[in-house]
């Protein structure tokens, strides 16, 4: 909704608590815009603390520490064996 709007509607809700009394439109604004805002103000709170308790809190980043060899790795070496059979005739 509107906020203007809003204040408005409480500012109206006000003018017939008090038995439609013409002359107090101002005072009636003014304690309407104090009752809107302090909606907002209590909403937008609310909102906060919802978001602040929903959110997970940040973990520090924990860092795996490889240690590197000072040698180089071994490389490995493929042997193939022939057998070379002499053929008999």
């Amino acid at each position: 909704m509107d906020l203007y709007n809003e204040i408005a509607k409480v500012a109206y809700d006000i003018f017939e608590r008090e038995g439609h009394v013409h002359g107090r439109h101002l005072e009636h604004w003014i304690e309407a815009e104090i009752i809107v805002t302090t909606k907002y103000e209590e909403m937008n709170k609310d909102r906060q603390n919802d978001t602040k308790a929903s959110k997970p809190k940040k973990k520090t980043a924990t860092r795996t520490v490889v240690k590197k060899s000072k040698t180089k790795p071994k490389t490995a070496v493929k042997t193939t064996s022939r057998s070379k059979a002499k053929k008999t005739s």
